[in-house]
């Protein structure tokens, strides 16, 4: 049995978001239930739809990385230029997390951020968030997972 602990490193294509503070990637699917009768349960269950969706926090801001996320083009002094034509681009994401030699990696081969959050405060430090969705590419593959530990 592998037991994971601690934080992990997110990668979006080749750009390493360090200093994650918060990681979540939900699985979700939608089902048909099937009743018959006066029957309090369903009969049959058939899943028909399913969702791949995430959320980030990180403090180690670049300009290569909000532009992955927002679609913008960094230039080489950091600023990156947003238009009325700029919409959220495709990546990739590499959650890794080692822990006893044992790896645990999620890889979703196409996502589109969904939203991206700077919140200002005082005494805290800059910490985005971001939403993101996974979709198929154009082999069908969504992503894989693997796990160290087979038991």
């Amino acid at each position: 049995m592998s037991v994971q602990f601690g934080l992990a490193t997110m990668r979006l294509d080749n750009v390493t978001l360090g200093y994650m503070q918060g990681v979540t990637i939900d699985f979700s699917f939608e089902q048909a239930l099937l009743y018959a009768g006066s029957a309090l349960y369903p009969v049959d269950v058939r899943t028909h739809t399913g969702t791949v969706s995430g959320n980030a926090e990180f403090a180690d801001l670049n300009a290569l990385g909000i532009s992955k996320l927002l679609g913008g083009t960094a230039s080489n002094y950091g600023a990156i230029s947003i238009t009325d034509t700029t919409s959220p681009t495709a990546f990739q994401v590499q959650l890794d997390m080692s822990t006893d030699n044992k790896t645990f990696r999620i890889t979703l081969v196409q996502c589109r951020s969904t939203k991206l959050s700077f919140g200002w405060a005082r005494d805290s430090h800059q910490i985005p968030n971001f939403d993101f969705q996974a979709f198929a590419n154009t082999a069908g593959s969504v992503g894989t997972i693997i796990l160290e530990d087979v038991s």
